[in-house]
């Protein structure tokens, strides 16, 4: 996989002649340079002369998908136009040997006084050229480039190998074209310091060859440079912002050079731990992250002069990589969030701090849109019953009943019937203050008062309906649901198929207010139809004798009602003769009387077939 080397350098040509500069190997130590049309060739950046294998976290190296044993410069335009370079890199210092990959990114324009090493400098909306080709000679072109204009330059040594970079303006002899300023690879001090925190820093402007040194300060109010008495060692140690010149001397009189340095110190920003932000409402999908700027910014002498940043976790905060949009960040769950405070001007960095972002909306459905309250038929409340629930102790509870708080308890209980149908909850969550307001319907509802049962059709006819009702009780009205005996419940009330003897109806309420259960009634099984003809099969009729009932009277009728014969249950039954002459065949009824097993009478009557 291709490894990038992101080497800044400087380089320069000066006078014609060619000079080699060391390699920063952070962009905090990057190097001037400048260079024309004549060939400047420098010693590339590998694991000979370098310790630092790989470029540093944060800043943007655009088309560069790695770099390996960085070396850091940047150039100063002179004269506004275009630049064009070529960039190559070979095995030898002449040229000779084998040729090297080479590759580069350019980032830019910058003003003198910026620090150029931030992340934001170095971010891809400040990249000007790029290349990741593998090609041993590779084009940098920096269009119009306006003088005075600063711009950092980065070549990588793609296959890590010993070599030298050759370097050459390739336009100097074209219209529109620009140079670089080698002037600055002559200053003593350094660029501008731009000091965040810091109480004061030493101006080193050790030469070689000199010995005397002058140091001066700018006067705003003179527009001039004052002498600093008896300072006159090769540093001097400033703890005040301000334009400080040194001159440097030969010998007693001979001036060898000059240089001025920008110092600004600028105070290090707070960054104060917020409180922690909660999301109430739950179709909310994005927090404003930025309602926390203020109390993180507290403790700060202007805030105007500051912005926060926030980040997702402690690595985008190492690579300088801000939320982008804090003012809606999407939430899906509770999390943490980092902070630091940045300057505006200075891009001074703050402490971390670290807060929550929370969900504490209580869940949609904790109160119903309804709410049922059992009560017994003569309207007392069944037992102790409540509505709600305890979400623990971060939170309270008010209950409203027509414009009345009723309760302040999680649970609304009820000892007696409410008067009133509709309730309002309003809870709200302790630590964010997070509010929300239910409203339920009371529901009164109770067991059936009765159920009444309907017995349809006949053993004869295929079985008997039975059609069941129950009577509505007292309070709102409601749903029941049906069963025979000890069943399983159904929504229908009506029942097919039981077998002949006891049988009760029980109704009960859907939402759990009760159940009742119909009088006992019983259904009398006989045959459909009988055969008098002496086969020795079906020769008579009678009704299945039972214990569950006592049967008091059996009578059997013509279809015009006349009395053919009065039977004894569990006898030899009805031959199908009456006064002894044979009736023909037809369809005959039944009436039977019968006392029920809890005293009550009752009685049941139905046809029957007779078949010759």
């Amino acid at each position: 996989m291709k490894q990038e080397i992101l080497l800044l350098f400087c380089i320069f040509l000066l006078y014609g002649s060619f000079s080699v500069f060391g390699q920063g190997s952070s962009c905090e130590s990057l190097d001037p340079f400048c260079a024309g049309d004549e060939e400047l060739v420098f010693p590339n950046s590998n694991a000979n002369n370098s310790n630092i294998v790989n470029g540093e976290p944060g800043p943007d190296y655009g088309c560069l998908l790695s770099q390996p044993y960085p070396a850091w410069f940047y150039l100063q335009v002179e004269e506004t136009g275009n630049l064009r370079f070529d960039i190559s890199q070979f095995q030898n210092e002449d040229g000779g040997g084998s040729q090297y990959d080479v590759d580069f990114i350019v980032w830019g324009p910058f003003d003198r006084t910026e620090d150029y090493c931030t992340n934001d400098s170095l971010s891809e909306l400040n990249i000007v050229d790029c290349s990741y080709e593998p090609d041993t000679v590779e084009q940098m072109y920096i269009p119009n480039a306006e003088a005075g204009q600063v711009y950092v330059v980065l070549i990588t040594n793609y296959e890590e190998l010993p070599g030298f970079i050759s370097l050459r303006q390739t336009n100097s002899d074209q219209a529109n074209s620009g140079s670089t300023d080698c002037g600055i690879l002559d200053e003593v001090l350094g660029p501008d310091r731009f000091l965040c925190g810091e109480e004061e820093t030493t101006l080193d402007a050790t030469t070689d060859g000199v010995e005397r040194y002058e140091w001066y300060r700018f006067d705003e109010n003179t527009n001039d440079f004052d002498i600093i008495a008896n300072e006159e060692n090769p540093t001097l140690t400033v703890n005040d912002s301000g334009r400080y010149k040194v001159i440097v001397y030969e010998n007693i009189t001979a001036q060898a050079d000059e240089d001025e340095i920008e110092i600004t110190f600028y105070n290090a920003p707070v960054a104060t731990v917020p409180e922690d932000l909660y999301i109430c409402d739950p179709n909310q999908t994005t927090i404003d992250l930025s309602d926390a700027s203020a109390e993180i910014l507290t403790g700060n002498t202007s805030e105007e002069d500051y912005r926060v940043n926030f980040y997702e976790s402690t690595q985008d905060l190492e690579d300088e990589n801000p939320i982008s949009n804090p003012t809606a960040f999407p939430m899906e769950e509770a999390r943490e969030i980092l902070a630091q405070v940045q300057g505006v001007e200075s891009g001074c960095l703050s402490n971390e701090v670290r807060f929550n972002v929370d969900l504490t909306f209580v869940p949609e459905n904790f109160l119903p849109g309804e709410s049922v309250v059992c009560v017994d038929l003569d309207g007392t409340v069944l037992a102790q019953q409540g509505i709600g629930e305890d979400l623990g102790a971060d939170y309270d509870y008010e209950w409203i009943a027509e414009g009345n708080t009723i309760g302040s308890e999680a649970v609304l209980n009820f000892t007696e019937t409410p008067d009133f149908n509709n309730v309002s909850l309003i809870v709200t969550d302790n630590r964010s203050g997070c509010t929300i307001e239910f409203n339920t319907i009371l529901l009164i509802y109770s067991r059936p008062e009765s159920v009444e049962v309907e017995i349809e059709g006949s053993d004869f006819t295929g079985g008997y309906i039975i059609s069941a009702e129950a009577i509505a009780g007292v309070g709102d009205e409601t749903t029941y649901e049906y069963r025979a005996d000890n069943g399983g419940w159904q929504e229908s009330p009506v029942f097919r198929n039981l077998d002949p003897g006891n049988h009760t109806i029980s109704a009960r309420e859907i939402n759990g207010c009760g159940i009742t259960t119909s009088e006992q009634f019983y259904l009398v099984g006989y045959p459909r139809f009988f055969t008098p003809n002496s086969d020795g099969y079906n020769d008579t009729w009678n009704i299945e004798n039972t214990t569950e009932i006592q049967i008091t009277k059996l009578y059997v009728f013509d279809r015009y009602g006349k009395l053919i014969k009065e039977l004894t249950p569990g006898g030899e039954g009805w031959d199908g003769a009456y006064n002894g002459r044979t009736l023909p065949a037809d369809d005959y009824w039944f009436r039977v009387e019968f006392e029920m097993q809890d005293g009550t009478n009752d009685h049941y009557g139905a046809n029957f077939t007779l078949k010759r």
